[in-house]
């Protein structure tokens, strides 16, 4: 606990340096402070996964229970996610504070360690009252960083929009936390965590409800997360990976620490999460293919990962309920596995956004292009990116992916047919998630890297920003580990589901060939030998370089896979391919011209943009986005100049969801405002006929 209690002593110094500091080294200090509170916060989280972690108490304050705290394996990797994404975005929090006039930085840079500070200590929170508290106060930070810009219409907007979702999420969380707790006997949230189950079926189902979904609004889970998109299209460039890479996991340690201990024990709540998941991820995708602007289409991009890390829960909580506690925990690792791997590649892009903004003035892609030819260490860093959010071997995001797919494909194991029936439609809905992010992100980066600049902004862009490009690369590192090195980060996670589902799958998910095998299957071992399991043996520290979905004797070997030697052939190949061509080279050849198709010198404006690219799923998903086509027409006498068609698309959410609401309350405002009309007499009327009516029903009611 001294490493993760010093961690807040930097903050604080971090906020006092804002302040008190020349306005040269004002900036340089409060960055030093967040580099050292990273490190530390670093050093608590790997701590507490190695030794257990521990609990503290801030004492009792007036009319409340203590606050209480607790550090142990699953909170310490929260902590470590944390602490990454922090030291990744500080370069850039450095440099936008620095552009800043004095009061304005110093003001940014509180904002930003108060959010640091509520969001540490929201993840080792015990009770209720620690858990609110920090929630509330994470919440204010992210809408003041969203609205900092606050001359500026549209980050007010969308400000007032986060802050309204995010207060409606915390009272209804409040009132489930509150209906758990009074049946608990406690604050405490382990014991409310034990006792969940106790609760009658109506009041269970009200609880999770009002938690799922507000503490959901965290997680960008449909129908709350109209705010995402908003907040990080008008948040400073330098605060959208903080609020993407690390913000949005406040929803998922919500459900994971609520709404699990409960959802293990009833596959109906369970099966909500997954099908409620899956919806969200394919929403999210959807709606990443018709944006243009970088950063909302990387924001929407968020939801449709949060989405999948949703539903690997609910698939895990699912299997766990229905007496297949290995199953389960086999999802409930994919699922914090995916959420790893999104920290990781949306912090990477999310730099980038911010250094290609600040190298080009613009987020268009439609603007964009033949970003690789001019910055091409930081175009290569972002185009990796692209490949690990996409989902391509050897990096992240595809085992993350294939450990959900393979999970989801378990469920030919459960009898029930309705249960068979909703993991097949909502694997069908990921499946088709999958594809389209894959489109959508050959999308970016074809149209924000390749091809010829399509503005004269991007043809004279300045070079990329170091404070951009080193964080890239290490984040680089970050994601070719996560997808090399497999096998050694599955035990890990696979420890840290046992608590909630009563099994570790490390055996069936990695088996021991590397030491000495016991447990498993038979002719497992000789199965797998042939595809290189046991390559390695006595010279890597792992159990193995193979990830399996091992079943019993019959089938000892359901699915298996290797990124780590998918790697290695991937590598051989290239280096095959470059040998072969350089041999091609020494012979004698021939050059000739390429075929231009007859034109000799293509426009920026022939090749692909974004929006062209995307035009056939915008077609294929036009009864879901519904576009509403303006037209204007500038006319001159009888001639007609000119015809301007812009197409508008209202958000599903807001279509089904919010807009109703909006309409409903302002209906009961027309219909309430002749209170608030007329004489004063009139009111004096109102008011002692209502104490008149409230007198009698006294005196009869005694």
């Amino acid at each position: 606990m001294t490493w993760f209690a010093t961690a807040f002593a930097a903050l604080a110094a971090s906020i006092v340096a804002a302040w008190i500091s020349p306005a040269r080294a004002r900036s340089w200090a409060g960055g030093c402070a967040f580099f050292a509170a990273s490190g530390l916060v670093f050093v608590a989280g790997v701590e507490a996964i190695s030794t257990g972690g521990a609990t503290f108490s801030l004492g009792p304050l007036s009319l409340l229970e203590p606050i209480g705290f607790v550090l142990n394996p699953l909170r310490g990797l929260f902590l470590i996610v944390t602490a990454v994404v922090f030291l990744a975005a500080t370069p850039l929090l450095v440099r936008d504070a620095a552009q800043y006039p004095r009061h304005r930085a110093a003001l940014f840079l509180t904002l930003v360690a108060i959010l640091y500070a509520g969001m540490l200590a929201f993840f080792t929170a015990a009770d209720i009252v620690s858990f609110v508290f920090f929630w509330e106060i994470s919440a204010l930070a992210i809408w003041g960083l969203v609205t900092f810009h606050s001359r500026e219409a549209r980050p007010v907007a969308a400000g007032y929009l986060t802050l309204m979702l995010s207060e409606a999420g915390t009272l209804a969380g409040m009132a489930g936390l509150f209906i758990l707790a009074s049946h608990a006997h406690s604050t405490a949230l382990s014991s409310i965590a034990a006792a969940g189950n106790q609760l009658p079926a109506g009041a269970l189902w009200i609880a999770f409800l009002l938690t799922f979904f507000g503490f959901g609004v965290k997680a960008g889970i449909v129908p709350v997360n109209a705010w995402l998109p908003e907040a990080h299209g008008s948040a400073p460039r330098s605060v959208s990976p903080i609020l993407s890479g690390a913000t949005l996991n406040l929803g998922v340690f919500a459900l994971f620490v609520i709404d699990g201990p409960i959802a293990i024990h009833h596959p109906q709540m369970a099966l909500l999460v997954l099908f409620v998941g899956a919806v969200t991820a394919l929403t999210g995708i959807v709606y990443a293919l018709t944006e243009r602007d970088l950063k909302r289409l990387l924001a929407q991009s968020s939801i449709e990962n949060l989405g999948i890390v949703v539903a690997a829960l609910g698939a895990g909580f699912a299997f766990v309920s229905l007496g297949h506690p290995v199953l389960g925990a086999m999802a409930l690792v994919a699922g914090l596995y995916h959420m790893l791997n999104h920290s990781a590649y949306k912090t990477l892009l999310f730099v980038g956004a911010a250094g290609i903004d600040q190298a080009t003035g613009t987020h268009d892609l439609d603007r964009l292009g033949g970003l690789m030819r001019r910055m091409p260490v930081f175009a290569t860093a972002f185009l990796i990116g692209a490949l690990a959010i996409a989902a391509l071997p050897p990096f992240n995001g595809f085992v993350s992916e294939w450990l959900l797919f393979e999970s989801l494909l378990r469920v030919v194991e459960i009898a029930s047919q309705p249960v068979r029936a909703v993991f097949a439609l909502s694997g069908a809905m990921l499946a088709l998630t999958v594809g389209l992010a894959m489109t959508c992100f050959v999308m970016l980066a074809g149209s924000a890297l390749l091809g010829r600049p399509r503005s004269e902004v991007v043809a004279a862009a300045a070079p990329a920003p170091v404070s951009a490009t080193i964080p890239m690369w290490g984040l680089v590192v970050v994601c070719f580990g996560l997808g090399v090195l497999a096998t050694a980060v599955i035990p890990l996670l696979g420890g840290l589901v046992r608590p909630l589902a009563g099994a570790n799958p490390t055996a069936a998910l990695v088996p021991a060939f590397f030491g000495t095998p016991h447990g498993l299957p038979a002719g497992l071992t000789t199965t797998l030998s042939g595809i290189g399991a046991e390559v390695g043996r006595g010279v890597l520290p792992l159990r193995s370089l193979v990830v399996v979905h091992s079943g019993g004797a019959a089938t000892p070997v359901v699915f298996a896979m290797s990124t780590a030697l998918a790697f290695a052939v991937i590598a051989l190949l290239l280096l095959s391919t470059w040998g072969a061509t350089r041999l091609l080279r020494r012979r004698r050849t021939r050059r000739v011209g390429v075929w231009d198709a007859g034109l000799p010198c293509l426009q920026p404006q022939m090749g692909y943009t974004a929006t062209a690219f995307s035009a056939p799923v915008r077609v294929l998903f036009e009864s879901l986005l519904r576009p509403v086509v303006q037209e204007r027409q500038h006319s001159q006498g009888g001639f007609l100049l000119g015809l301007e068609r812009e197409t508008r698309v209202v958000h599903l959410v807001d279509r089904l969801f919010l807009n109703p609401v909006a309409y409903a309350v302002k209906a009961i405002g027309r219909s309430l405002a002749w209170l608030h009309q007329g004489a004063v007499t009139l009111y004096a009327t109102w008011v002692l006929a209502t104490l008149f009516a409230a007198l009698m029903a006294m005196k009869f009611s005694l």
